[in-house]
């Protein structure tokens, strides 16, 4: 009897890590963690302001301002006159009612005794880790914790959570602020790379459909995945905006009987509802998901268009992802602009200086804007309103615990993309041991009899390193004489999961690896795809 060909998945999986981005100043793990440790009464001797400054040295000075005043009013001690106290109030635009709900939610002053118990390493600096770590271990057990001889209740451990998480999606907030004012030459690089992704695919469906039908997943399937570890949006948002200049151009190739424009979307791994970026109230679209494929590419079905996918898993979850506090679902802010450089593609933070009051689309979000909710986004599904805290993502810690139903969801459908690649990258991506996960499954391949894949790395930028890719002898040769370097650590890593024979490696960094004088190179960016 002869058998089907196996269920088609993605031979390509592209792990995003935090230096796939370190390029465009948003901030890795370890630049947050120092970036905190700056803030906290441990560091040096400087006042407050000198410390937001220092941090937030790119910010516009109402911004930093703006910082000041917040962490001020978020350290229960208050160490500051009461004069002080009340102008910082003031300057947020903060009501009483405003201010017991944020000291309520949010706890600096506790997030710095924490920071006090953290280990230091060699440069007298902490992991952001360490300091998950801390707090997630004494949340699950329900206990508090001492710092010297100071007990830290457990009730006080959430709200010192969210104020990591708050401050952490502030840092990125406002990199991607110093990203479109100050860098777009870089910015513009890293959309060249999408851009030519997108052809790729193009082309790639151009191909496909002689040899398969168009509602089949060898057609509709991108050839690649995308699995971002990362918390900001940039990513995707390149690949929102190369597809829709694609699908919007005057050469999208026609396919099928009757002929249709043939367009590319993603699949996110769950249905959720995106707050329409181009819309005037709060209302959502959907992405693209496999159900909705089969039927606009069904042969018997008239329509507009035919389709193709890319999968673009966030199994961290998102700045963006909001999980509604009424109904439990979630929504995806996006900004409200259908630009690269959008100025809101990350969603309004609680300080009136990051927030956008043009953009409410509802007179429930205006409202709650005007008592001081300015991160306030109402929920597309039930009309609830969301703030920063309800954001649904998962920070470095070893102690993961439960996670939403969507997040969950996500990475269930993930691990087959894992399972089922032929080749992975990691792309800025370091295997860290906390995302043990990960690990687990990239292991379990040998054990469960599956072929391992190929693999390439791209870590980091060593400045010793060439334009070219490394293989076998002369790739353990670099991380012998270069040991120290990031790019051999992880190298180290990959070679003891997937063994040296399946291993190549680029150390000259990114965006490097897609470039070729300054701009992105299409057949650079085939080799990083296609490891022959």
């Amino acid at each position: 009897m002869k058998y089907k060909e196996q269920f088609y998945w993605p031979e390509t999986v592209i792990f995003i890590g935090a230096g796939a981005t370190a390029s465009l100043g948003i901030q890795m793990t370890s630049g947050i963690g120092d970036s905190l440790y700056k803030l906290s009464d441990e560091y040096a001797n400087k006042s407050l302001r000198e410390k937001v400054k220092e941090v937030f040295s790119h910010a516009e000075s109402d911004v930093q301002k703006s910082i000041e005043n917040l962490l001020i009013v978020l350290d229960y001690n208050n160490r500051v006159d009461e004069e002080t106290y009340k102008a910082s109030c003031y300057e947020l635009g903060l009501s009483r009612k405003r201010l017991k709900e944020l000291q309520t939610i949010y706890d600096w002053e506790a997030v710095k005794k924490i920071i006090r118990r953290c280990p230091r390493n060699k440069e007298n600096k902490i992991n952001l880790q360490d300091l998950y770590n801390l707090i997630d271990m004494n949340i699950q057990s329900g206990t508090g914790l001492y710092v010297d001889a100071e007990f830290i209740r457990p009730e006080r451990l959430l709200p010192a959570r969210n104020t990591l998480n708050m401050l952490t999606s502030l840092i990125h907030a406002e990199g991607y602020r110093n990203l479109i004012n100050n860098n777009m030459s870089t910015y513009e690089q890293y959309y060249g790379f999408a851009r030519i992704l997108a052809k790729l695919m193009q082309e790639e469906g151009i191909e496909r459909v002689e040899k398969y039908p168009i509602d089949s997943r060898r057609f509709y399937m991108f050839s690649y995945a995308v699995i971002s570890m990362n918390w900001d949006p940039i990513f995707l948002w390149l690949l929102f905006n190369a597809h829709r200049e694609k699908n919007t151009s005057g050469e999208v190739p026609h396919i099928g009987n009757p002929p249709a424009p043939m367009k590319l979307f993603h699949d996110l791994a769950h249905f959720m509802a995106v707050r329409k970026i181009d819309g005037d109230n709060p209302s959502h679209w959907f992405p693209m998901n496999e159900t909705a494929v089969q039927r606009l590419n069904d042969p018997e079905h008239v329509t507009s268009r035919r389709v193709r996918v890319g999968k673009f898993y966030f199994p961290h979850g998102c700045h963006g992802f909001r999980e509604c506090p009424n109904c439990g679902k979630l929504t995806f802010y996006l900004g409200s602009k259908w630009k690269l450089d959008s100025p809101d593609l990350f969603p309004p933070q609680i300080i009136k200086s990051l927030a956008y009051p043009d953009m409410a689309r509802s007179e429930e979000e205006m409202r709650a804007y005007e008592e001081g909710k300015y991160d306030a986004i109402q929920c597309t599904h039930c009309g609830e309103i969301t703030e920063a805290h309800h954001s649904a993502i998962i920070m470095q810690t070893n102690f993961k615990g439960q996670h939403p139903p969507f997040i969950e969801e996500i990475q269930r459908d993930m691990k087959v993309a894992i399972e089922k690649a032929k080749h992975i990258i990691f792309f800025g991506y370091s295997l860290p041991e906390d995302d043990f996960i990960y690990r687990s499954i990239l292991a379990s391949r040998k054990r469960m009899g599956i072929e391992s894949p190929k693999v390439s790395v791209v870590v980091g930028k060593d400045a010793e390193a060439e334009d070219k890719w490394l293989k076998g002898d002369e790739l353990e040769n670099y991380t012998e004489n270069y040991p120290e370097s990031g790019f051999s650590t992880v190298v180290k890593r990959a070679i003891d999961i997937f063994g040296k024979e399946n291993l190549r490696g680029y150390a000259a960094g990114i965006p490097n690896v897609f470039l070729k004088e300054k701009h992105a190179d299409e057949k650079k960016v085939i080799e990083l795809l296609r490891w022959e």
